[in-house]
């Protein structure tokens, strides 16, 4: 297989205590990285024009994006949260599905010049939040004890969510690529974690430990194309092994010589080929069929329903359906076959000008 591969990360924080990404040559980190980033430091970039001139201020300033999304599913209850800072407008958002009802919730908020929303630079350590009155959305990370946290206080909803990868080992990904002629982007993401805490909503309260719920975390920063569109895949659950199972898939984007496709088992991380996602663009509710380049991934997702945000404001655009639903198939390893059976996540085709 030409990507599916174990991968063994020897990380230590103090090993690398200062390992910011943008290098003293003005340059990122390019590549999987196998030891921690203590900030994206895009100030510190020698960002050039496509004609190879020094960029503006406002060029430096308005091209840099950044944005983070958790989810946590379980049979009885799946939660979608994302922060999103495009310098103009931000935007956040919350939705709850859950299965035995097949009942939505969900909530946005865009935000002016993302005056109320402010995004963490470090993937490790501090924390991004929404703030707007008694609407309250704060992602946290702490670099020594390894835990993220999700705290959510909104009219009907109530989640405190602790993620411990000292207690479950996790070997993050993380990937910084080319995009575009001058741009890079930087990507810190897991999944397949053991999630802890408790989930208030008008459905009753949800214990996560004891419904088993799967977290995963997605830490996305930097000169992102003008115009980006991908696919992508995302799932966590406990196999019929007993072993906890992270996918991480996507198509359109950090495909510049290294791709972010890859699994985890019990945390220990995975590559995985190029993706193709085949799916009926007319009628993206019908199944998906999701194929590695070296047929070592065949999954097929079923969806149960979505959640969608577009927006259009000229300079600014989202079209965005995030589905979840059930996959189902085979990952192919190299020492083994892993049976994915009627396992939760979420797929997405996103379209965003930022």
């Amino acid at each position: 297989m030409s990507e599916s591969m174990l991968i063994d990360q020897h990380e230590s924080v103090e090993q690398f205590p200062d390992a910011k990404l943008i290098q003293q040559n003005g340059q990122p980190r390019f590549g999987i990285i196998d030891y921690p980033i203590s900030e994206i430091n895009y100030r510190d970039c020698r960002l050039l024009t496509p004609m190879g001139k020094a960029a503006s201020r406002w060029q430096r300033w308005f091209g840099f994006n950044a944005f983070q999304y958790y989810g946590i599913i379980s049979p009885e209850i799946v939660l979608g949260c994302a922060l999103v800072d495009t310098k103009l407008v931000g935007l956040a958002f919350c939705y709850l599905y859950h299965p035995p009802s097949k009942q939505r919730w969900a909530l946005t908020f865009h935000d002016l010049l993302s005056q109320n929303c402010h995004l963490s630079l470090s993937p490790d350590e501090g924390g991004s939040y929404f703030k707007r009155g008694n609407h309250v959305i704060v992602m946290k990370y702490d670099r020594l004890t390894r835990t993220k946290s999700l705290r959510i206080e909104l009219p009907n909803l109530n989640v405190n969510c602790v993620f411990d990868e000292a207690i479950q080992p996790m070997q993050p990904l993380r990937i910084c690529t080319r995009c575009g002629p001058t741009g890079w982007v930087y990507a810190q993401k897991v999944a397949g974690l053991a999630a802890q805490g408790e989930i208030h909503c008008k459905w009753g309260h949800f214990d996560l430990s004891r419904v088993k719920a799967s977290a995963h975390h997605d830490f996305s920063a930097g000169y992102m194309r003008r115009e980006t569109f991908w696919n992508w895949a995302c799932l966590g659950g406990r196999l019929n092994s007993g072993e906890w199972l992270g996918l991480n898939l996507s198509a359109g984007v950090n495909e510049t010589s290294f791709t972010e496709n890859c699994y985890w088992l019990d945390g220990q991380l995975g590559k995985i080929d190029h993706i193709h996602f085949d799916y009926h663009v007319d009628d993206i509710y019908l199944p998906w069929h999701i194929t590695s380049y070296d047929k070592s991934l065949n999954l097929t997702f079923t969806p149960l329903g979505a959640h969608r945000e577009c927006l259009n404001l000229w300079l600014m655009a989202t079209n965005f359906h995030q589905l979840y639903g059930y996959f189902s198939g085979t990952i192919e390893t190299g020492q083994r076959t892993i049976q994915v059976d009627n396992i939760l996540g979420f797929v997405e085709e996103h379209y965003a000008k930022w």
